[in-house]
């Protein structure tokens, strides 16, 4: 027998086509980076511009992630019924539609309505993506190729922050109907490169028993990437079709179709991926909601927030050359030196406040990306294709439900003192800390699904 990552290896390797699925997924992912941001500031431009309250603020934020959390259990169902590649054309194509309504809305209800659909179609992409990429590449590159997404994800936010020069005066005012027209362009590119270019993921395939259809799309791939002479033979063939056998025979045993990321095989990780997920989540909740508040209580412009995703950016770039890296990297590595980052952060922006805040949130926003980075590719290792995307889905969801509540006790935490919501941080980043000890599964550099026997 011989398992798909052998063949991906040996027949496939790394080429144009994953180069190509990346560029498309990543697109989505450049545009999710933007549109969080963009979230960020629209509600302090709309509260000054609709003469909104502090509660129909902190509405506006909960509604779109209450659609989030939607789209991430219709993620974890909908990609491994209907298929990976059939989801993200339709929810990208609603993506577009939605960004565009959404620039000619002049009303509070209206705004509230779209918000709620659009958190519902990112968050039916959001998940999708990580498990995409983990199923097309090599386990030597799986974690650079998904941590790529990462970096886009940053460049969206530094893409849009040029915008901002263009199209907005300030944190409270500007052209932010303009603005999110040109929000919807990456989005716009993607859904109509997945049309033409993006194929379902042969795992799904194999899963489904879909031999002939996963065997051709081998030979494809495998041509698409300059590897013509290392098309399958007939024993390559059987050897693959033999495997995928057996892994099924032992998914059934394993109860998967009953009791799925709870059966008795993933239950434990399945909770420290939950408590994960919520603790990186209430991380990043409060940077999203009282990032523009900081800088405008300094007086800062555009330039400080283009100037910290940049090296953002440049210091993400370091995590991607170390994630594949058992020795200085690797998945549970990385968690734990995000963790020790965001003790640190969270302390000196309670304690020093104004004088290093730049620098605090600068380490703050790069652990959480590493978290979140690394959060995604553990969680789509641990789980077989059958119900990858349901762990993935189900486990961003979990973490988005508990931090629903989060704007009614952050925004008037704020109000209290701007940085006593970073001295409750400091404490849920020790829990990080403590909760990555329990992590016993590191698949870095590893074969991504391989039978018990082997």
């Amino acid at each position: 027998m011989i398992s798909f990552d052998e063949i991906l290896e040996k027949n496939i390797k790394t080429g144009w086509y994953q180069a190509r699925t990346l560029s498309i997924i990543g697109l989505q992912e450049f545009c999710a980076g933007l549109e969080y941001l963009f979230m960020s500031i629209l509600m302090t431009i709309l509260k000054e511009e609709w003469n909104l309250s502090q509660n129909q603020v902190a509405l506006l934020s909960s509604i779109f992630l209450f659609g989030v959390v939607l789209g991430n259990f219709l993620c974890a169902f909908l990609a491994d019924i209907i298929g990976r590649q059939i989801t993200f054309i339709i929810f990208s194509g609603l993506s577009v539609i939605l960004i565009f309504y959404t620039s000619f809305c002049d009303t509070y209800k209206e705004m509230i309505i779209l918000r709620f659909l659009y958190g519902l179609t990112f968050g039916t992409l959001n998940p999708l993506g990580y498990v995409y990429i983990t199923e097309i590449t090599e386990a030597k590159y799986r974690g650079r190729f998904s941590y790529a997404l990462t970096l886009i994800y940053i460049l969206g936010k530094i893409y849009f922050v040029i915008l901002c020069f263009i199209f907005l005066d300030d944190y409270t005012s500007g052209n932010w109907r303009g603005l999110i027209r040109f929000n919807g362009i990456p989005i716009t590119i993607a859904f109509i490169l997945s049309i033409l270019y993006l194929t379902e993921t042969i795992r799904s395939h194999l899963s489904k028993g879909e031999y002939e259809i996963a065997l051709n799309l081998i030979n494809q791939q495998i041509t698409i990437n300059g590897n013509s002479d290392l098309l399958l033979c007939d024993s390559e063939k059987n050897g693959l079709i033999s495997w995928s056998k057996q892994q099924k025979v032992e998914l059934q045993q394993e109860e998967i179709n009953i009791y799925g990321i709870l059966s008795q095989e993933y239950r434990k990780v399945t909770i420290l991926l939950w408590i994960l997920y919520i603790l990186t989540n209430f991380q990043e909740m409060t940077i999203f909601l009282l990032l523009p508040f900081l800088l405008q209580n300094n007086n800062s412009g555009f330039l400080p927030m283009l100037a910290l995703y940049i090296i953002e950016f440049i210091f993400g770039s370091i995590l991607y050359n170390i994630i594949d890296d058992a020795k200085y990297g690797g998945r549970i590595k990385i968690i734990a030196y995000s963790a020790i980052t965001l003790i640190f952060s969270n302390a000196i922006l309670y304690l020093f406040r104004d004088k290093y805040l730049y620098l605090a949130l600068f380490l703050t926003k790069i652990a959480t990306r590493g978290l979140f980075a690394t959060i995604c590719i553990i969680c789509c290792e641990s789980y077989p294709v059958k119900i990858r995307s349901q762990g993935q889905g189900i486990a961003q969801a979990i973490g988005k439900i508990a931090v629903l509540p989060s704007p009614y006790l952050l925004i008037p935490l704020y109000f209290i003192d701007p940085y006593l919501p970073f001295a409750v941080l400091f404490i849920l980043a020790i829990v990080i800390l403590a909760i990555d000890c329990f992590f016993k599964q590191d698949k870095t550099q590893q074969h991504l699904e391989i039978l018990k026997n082997e």
